[in-house]
């Protein structure tokens, strides 16, 4: 999957990049931040998140004007998720999202299931955190 398309694993109305290169890119010609899901198929909460959570419409319209969506595969990352992920030995469970400014600074990070309204409180909260 080059640009930005559907994720390959789920079904989810929001379009992902597969590359974190790309999607950083996407980030800094549109002035928004990274949402980067690592995640599993096979994980019932990466599932949840991303065909329940993120499909809520508030959520759904302020990823879409705030964030870039990309999607990392926990069992085989590219080498930049690794290595993001690698810093986070605090957050052991999938899915793990992880809140980029559009430079690729870590912003904030969760891990495991979220419920909506906690999730869309971590995307308006996460850009102020990291500062």
């Amino acid at each position: 999957m080059g640009a930005a398309g559907r994720h390959p694993h789920f079904i989810s109305p929001l379009s992902w990049h597969a590359s974190l290169a790309e999607g950083l890119v996407t980030a800094r010609e549109s002035k928004r931040a990274v949402l980067l899901v690592v995640g599993r198929q096979s994980c019932g909460g990466s599932r949840a998140l991303v065909e329940k959570t993120i499909a809520k419409e508030e959520i759904l319209e302020y990823l879409d004007s705030h964030y870039v969506g990309v999607a990392g595969d926990a069992d085989s990352p590219e080498p930049a998720v690794a290595a993001l992920v690698a810093r986070m030995p605090q957050h052991d469970r999938t899915p793990l999202c992880l809140y980029l400014s559009a430079e690729g600074e870590l912003m904030h990070s969760t891990s495991g299931g979220r419920p909506p309204a906690v999730f869309l409180s971590d995307l308006l909260e996460a850009p102020h955190r990291g500062r």
